[in-house]
């Protein structure tokens, strides 16, 4: 169940790809992932505590840890087109529950955003990967599982994956998210 994050965090770990010789732009191109600041759905990496709760009401923050918070949201969650479609019983006390999986996951360090995940039911990364591609331009990483982007010291990346549950019936989930490494 956790295999989809977990791939997303080994992956994010991958150093970035050499970098060529600046070559000269067309008008209209994308840019090179190393000019790219990874942002979701107006929510950017090293924002504050304050500014997320501010654009997500609904989520749900567990800082029982003194530097670190956690903070979840199920109701209303969507991205890319996207929509998660979790158990309405969803809360802290549930939060790794199989049919609690899906929503978004923030993390912040020091009151700043560090990771924000989002998770849906899905097996398809292609709609979401070109999104992302439009966004951030070419990933550092591409495989049938993951497409991934780096830049500086934070990744991009979109995972598909079906995750450690037990039941064969278990829903692929499909997770979109940025990070920081340290």
């Amino acid at each position: 169940m956790y295999l989809p994050l977990i791939l997303a965090l080994v992956l994010s770990q991958i150093p970035d790809a050499p970098v060529a010789k600046p070559q000269t732009e067309a008008p209209g191109s994308q840019p090179a992932p190393s000019s790219v600041s990874f942002e979701l759905e107006g929510d950017k990496l090293g924002e504050s505590l304050a500014a997320f709760k501010a654009q997500h009401p609904k989520a749900q923050c567990d800082a029982s840890q003194k530097t670190r918070t956690s903070c979840y949201q199920w109701a209303e969650v969507a991205i890319l087109g996207l929509i998660a479609h979790p158990d309405s019983g969803c809360n802290l006390k549930k939060r790794y529950a199989a049919e609690c999986l899906e929503g978004l996951t923030a993390r912040f360090t020091d009151e700043r955003l560090v990771s924000l995940v989002y998770s849906v039911a899905g097996a398809d990364r292609s709609a979401a990967a070109a999104a992302l591609r439009k966004k951030f331009g070419a990933p550092t990483l591409e495989s049938r599982e993951a497409t991934v982007w780096n830049s500086g010291n934070s990744s991009a990346s979109v995972v598909a994956g079906k995750g450690d549950m037990p039941d064969s019936a278990a829903p692929a989930l499909l997770t979109i998210s940025i990070s920081v490494t340290n």
